[in-house]
């Protein structure tokens, strides 16, 4: 129930400040994924710690849907059909991708190991979020 109620609220506050701010809330979604994510792996075992960090990765579930589809519509202003279809289309593959991931990680490691895995990938990402904010600052100067 917290993560229902925590991605609600993660929509909520992200909607207020997506059109002031699309490349930091984008950007803050994801990282607030990946906190979840290793939080997980690194105190998953105590149900305190478990329950805090499924709600911050319930906070990001839903804005980084949001953002991520608000940089395709930027992108393609002219194209929304095919900007759409675009994110959804990459969003459901990633959601497999993860799933295929996570069930070749699973014998391996423990559950604690999907969440070090998809917590890495996702700082990965925000790297690359990062990188492309300061090359964007740059070439504007």
């Amino acid at each position: 129930m917290g993560f229902g109620v925590a991605c609600l609220a993660g929509v909520s506050i992200t909607g207020t400040l997506l059109d002031r701010f699309p490349y930091a809330a984008l950007t803050t979604a994801v990282a607030t994924q990946a906190v979840g994510m290793l939080g997980l792996y690194a105190a998953g075992t105590d149900t305190v710690a478990a329950v805090v960090f499924l709600v911050l990765m319930g906070g990001a579930l839903g804005p980084v849907f949001m953002t991520t589809q608000n940089a395709m519509l930027l992108c393609a202003p002219g194209r929304t059909d095919i900007a759409l279809a675009a994110s959804s289309g990459f969003y459901n593959a990633g959601i497999a991708a993860g799933a295929a991931l996570g069930g070749l990680i699973l014998p391996l490691a423990d559950v604690r190991g999907t969440f070090l895995t998809g917590g890495l990938l996702t700082l990965g990402a925000c790297a690359v979020l990062l990188g492309g904010w300061l090359l964007s600052r740059r070439a504007q100067e």
